[in-house]
């Protein structure tokens, strides 16, 4: 670009319709010519550009015309065809039906009276005789017939309308429109009737997947009447509810039957809820009240197991009758929880009965409960067994571990009389089988083993390889068998000779004795602390067994100031002592563990004598004092050389070694000693870092500056690691 001649103006290239540059405004005639490229049209001279380049019209050009009023000699072009076929002539004739003239808008008066037949109607007019229209058919009111009646908007009629079909069907709301349709909406009492009593007619209301709901309010009612059947169904759910009032079913006074889910399928059928104090009431005139009778077999169940539930069955004067038709299985109650069975009388008489082979089970599941037969004021008399045939009464006869308690109560006296009948009675107490055993035990009273003077009395009468002994056979002290009247006291050797009482002492078979076996909380004494008394419990190849129950506790010399020795396992021959060293319970051993200044010796210094102490992921701990090694020359040895022991050696590399050790924790105390120098050119102090239960990094530090490495220490170093508590 050249320089500005002047500050205010510069020299370029002429601008054109591609490049950019100087432009000027072009004069008029430039204006009108047109031909150039590189003016601009200015408003003074737009007006000869147009003139200059819009051309006259022609028959065959679009252009400039000039319009006359009249015949002209004017040579331009002018406009008259067309223009004057448009114009109205004046003086022409008025139009009518026949003849083409001059016209008139009819005014609202006009289209309103509809008389004037030679006026137009504008739209404006058209409207205003549809807001008031005249009657259909003349300028009187008269009815209109037609043929097909269609409206495209709302069509409304106030007055009453009668709409006949004339053999052909009446559509409403035929077309696929969504509109809604609406009969008797209006917010007036009204009686709306669809469909007549008369022969075949039908009434049919279809709904898509939309609803059908008939609805009243207030005391309005809603009523379904049929001179024939009436039938509701539905393939979802059919559903009578009423939210103020009782709900009705056959409530009206017509002797009709009533059928609930009588169809032939398979279905459940429910009445009633469980909610609240909701009831249930089935009654019945004098007809029956049939519950599952008919002849197919199925499970009726009346009430249920939850909570306080309770069925009562009652009657009248008549009787209540259960299962009497044929052979059958009854079950009152169950063995569930707290259920109880009450079967209550008055003054008649409680029977249960059955056929001559019939078997009665009374208490036949119940295993630790109680079986109780009689009042707990019964006065009566309780028979068993009292029969004219050959009867057999047995209590007690199953085959399990059972206890019989004949008049064991503890709160009144009884008599208790067995085979008391003024007949030759044969009775049979015990049995002879393996460790069978009788007990009879008295209180303060006697035991009185009397029969008629000529009685035999038999002690072991069946024995014939074992030994009865009662008493010894150079017995010379007193032997007493219960004789007292008071407490009694069964002495065995209790003279004060030199008696030797052998119990079960024989020879030739091997013998249980039993010494206070029963199962009550029996005191034994066996021995004396007297001067030189000794007590030698003896077994051979067998075993030594002391036990007792799980929560028994057991003490060997355990009260009194005793100063004798206590030895366990103190003979000549090898032998293993175990100590609560078997079975899957956990055991706690504690050895002179009171509160005195014992003095423990565990192991010897005799030989090869060795002493483990062994435990598993808990501790041995040492506790009350201090650990001391009291043997000269004897030390602490601690096993070294897995990645989790706590002792080891290692050497530095550049001042520093890392020690894996998945065992070191944060806290743990670790003593550093240095072994060798190696090749270290300096020796620095050794520090430690510990990463807990990964590592520990023993690093030299130099002399004097603690917190530089020295880096020229090679040397080897022992560790030995110890864990605070």
């Amino acid at each position: 670009m050249a320089k500005f001649a002047r500050p205010t103006s510069y020299t370029s290239q002429q601008s054109n319709q591609k490049l950019t540059g100087e432009v000027r405004a072009a004069n008029s005639v430039e204006a009108a010519a047109g031909v150039s490229e590189s003016l601009y049209i200015s408003p003074s001279t737009l007006a000869s550009a147009v003139g200059g380049l819009v051309p006259s019209a022609t028959a065959a050009i679009e252009g400039v015309v000039y319009l006359t009023e009249g015949t002209s000699s004017i040579a331009y072009p002018v406009a008259t065809k067309f223009y004057a076929d448009a114009l109205a002539i004046a003086g022409a004739p008025a139009w009518s039906e026949t003849v083409s003239g001059i016209g008139q808008l009819a005014t609202t008066a006009e289209a309103l009276a509809v008389t004037n037949d030679n006026v137009a109607m504008t739209p404006l007019k058209v409207g205003s005789v549809l807001a008031a229209p005249p009657a259909i058919g003349g300028s009187t009111p008269a009815a209109g017939a037609f043929t097909t009646l269609s409206s495209s908007g709302l069509y409304s009629a106030a007055a009453s309308a009668t709409i006949l079909t004339a053999g052909t069907a009446l559509n409403l709301a035929s077309d696929a429109d969504t509109a809604a349709v609406n009969i008797g909406t209006g917010a007036a009492a009204r009686t709306i009737t669809i469909g007549n009593v008369s022969g075949a007619t039908a009434v049919a209301v279809n709904v898509g997947t939309g609803h059908f709901i008939v609805s009243s309010t207030g005391s309005g009612d809603i009523r379904l009447n049929s001179a024939d059947k009436v039938d509701i169904d539905g393939a979802g759910t059919v559903e009578i509810n009423s939210s103020a009032a009782a709900i009705g079913i056959g409530n009206d006074a017509v002797a009709q039957a009533i059928n609930i889910g009588t169809g032939a399928a398979a279905r459940t059928i429910t009445m009633g809820n469980s909610s609240g104090a909701t009831s249930l009431v089935l009654d019945c005139g004098t007809g029956a009240l049939n519950i599952g009778t008919n002849a197919i077999a199925h499970n009726v169940s009346i009430g249920n197991q939850t909570g306080a539930t309770a069925v009562a069955i009652d009657s009248g004067t008549g009787s209540i009758t259960i299962g009497t038709a044929v052979a059958k299985t009854i079950t009152i109650g169950n063995v569930t929880g707290a259920s109880a069975v009450a079967i209550n009388v008055g003054t008649g008489n409680f029977v249960v009965n059955g056929a001559a082979t019939s078997l009665y089970n009374i208490g036949a599941a119940t295993t630790t409960g109680t079986v109780i037969i009689g009042g707990t004021a019964q006065t009566g008399i309780h028979t068993f067994g009292k029969s004219s045939g050959v009867n057999i009464v047995e209590l007690g006869a199953g085959e399990g571990a059972t206890t019989v308690n004949i008049a064991g109560g503890a709160t009144a006296a009884k008599v208790v009389n067995i085979g008391t009948g003024a007949v030759a009675n044969v009775l049979t107490i015990g049995s002879v089988s393996g460790a069978a055993s009788i007990s009879m035990l008295v209180g303060t009273g006697n035991f009185a083993l009397n029969g008629a003077a000529t009685s035999t009395y038999a002690v072991g009468a069946a024995t014939t390889s074992g030994t009865i002994t009662i008493g010894g056979t150079a017995q010379t002290g007193t032997m007493t068998l219960g004789s007292s009247s008071g407490i009694n006291i069964v002495a065995i050797g209790a003279g004060e000779g030199a008696t030797t009482v052998n119990i079960a002492g024989g020879a030739t078979s091997a013998k249980a004795v039993n010494i206070a076996t029963g199962a009550v909380a029996n005191v034994v004494t066996v021995g004396t602390v007297s001067g030189a008394a000794s007590m030698s419990l003896l077994v051979g190849t067998g075993n030594f067994s002391l036990e007792g129950n799980v929560a028994s506790t057991y003490g060997i010399s355990a009260s009194g100031a005793n100063t004798g020795t206590i030895t366990i396992g103190g003979g000549t021959g090898a032998q293993t002592m175990n100590l609560m060293n078997a079975g899957t319970g956990v055991k706690t051993v504690n050895i002179a563990s009171g509160a005195v200044a014992n003095v423990v010796t565990i192991g010897s210094t005799t030989g090869a004598a060795s002493l483990n102490l062994q435990a598993g992921s808990g501790l041995v701990k040492a506790t009350g004092s201090h650990l001391q090694i009291a043997t000269t020359g004897k030390g602490l040895q601690i096993k070294t050389g897995a990645a989790t022991d706590m002792a080891g050696n290692s050497a530095l590399t550049a001042g520093e070694a890392v020690i894996n050790n998945t065992n070191i924790a944060t806290g743990d105390y670790i003593f550093l000693t240095r072994i060798a120098s190696g090749a270290s050119t300096t020796l620095g102090e050794l520090t430690y870092t510990i990463s807990n239960a990964t590592s520990f990094t023993v690093t030299s530090r130099i002399i004097g500056t603690p917190a530089s490495k020295e880096t020229g220490d090679v040397s080897t170093f022992a560790y030995f690691i110890v864990r605070g508590v």
